[in-house]
């Protein structure tokens, strides 16, 4: 599921402003990511966490320069490939769609009818995110550890240099985020490049290279100095 040898880029943010109206979002963000690293995010809630992630991947009108410096050597796999887990959100169980069919849309350019096997290499890590036995349910039917892990195997599959997570420790139990938090560190060791949003600390500071704290701007802290306030949502309240 990770490649032996990873094509992470550098990412580079200049100035970067986004504003809904009169309400400023972003301001003035200019930060420099390095390939290969594996990036926390933090901030209150109402921050703009998900704005920046949000405007990296294109989805905002922004201001300002966001540069992706992909490596080239014919050797390293996923250049140009970005995988992305958005924040667990509610969801319609009523959807009458399977895992099976959920994986075939997202890692196929062929319609779900047209062949209903999967790769070999997509079974391996079903079973290794302890999925496999699942295929056949519907998505609405997995709880949100389930839907959780399914999306960072997924993300995977892809062949990204470039991860970007949402707090994708969301839902799961504590086998559920070793498993995860094993795959992550495997994908940073081959090269790629991880930005997470989280908000448990001490994972930041058992994983994470560096930490920047985002509340409209950016500034990198250090997760082993601060003093933190615990919002009641669960999301980090405030930093000092």
């Amino acid at each position: 599921m990770v490649c032996k040898n990873i094509a992470g880029p550098n990412l580079k943010l200049r100035n970067v402003h986004f504003h809904l109206g009169n309400q400023i979002l972003l301001k003035d963000i200019s930060v420099e990511f390095t390939r290969g690293l594996w990036y926390g995010i933090a901030g209150p809630n109402g921050g703009g966490k998900s704005t920046l992630i949000k405007t990296i991947l294109g989805l905002n009108n922004h201001q300002g320069s966001i540069t992706l410096d992909w490596p080239s050597s014919p050797e390293l796999e996923g250049a140009g490939n970005i995988g992305y887990i958005p924040q667990l959100l509610p969801f319609d169980e009523s959807l009458p769609i399977s895992v099976r069919d959920y994986l075939l849309m997202s890692l196929s350019t062929k319609p779900v009818w047209f062949k209903r096997g999967l790769p070999i290499e997509v079974e391996n890590a079903l079973e290794h995110i302890q999925l496999k036995d699942k295929l056949e349910r519907r998505i609405g039917d997995l709880s949100g550890g389930e839907r959780q892990r399914l999306m960072l195997a997924t993300a995977l599959l892809q062949n990204p240099g470039l991860l970007i997570l949402d707090e994708p420790m969301t839902g799961l139990d504590e086998q559920g985020k070793k498993d995860s938090l094993e795959l992550l560190n495997r994908f940073k060791v081959a090269g790629g490049t991880i930005l997470m949003i989280e908000h448990d600390w001490g994972l930041i500071r058992e994983h994470c290279n560096q930490t920047f704290w985002v509340d409209k701007t950016i500034r990198e802290v250090d997760p082993s100095q601060i003093q933190i306030t615990q919002a009641p949502s669960g999301d980090v309240g405030a930093v000092s």
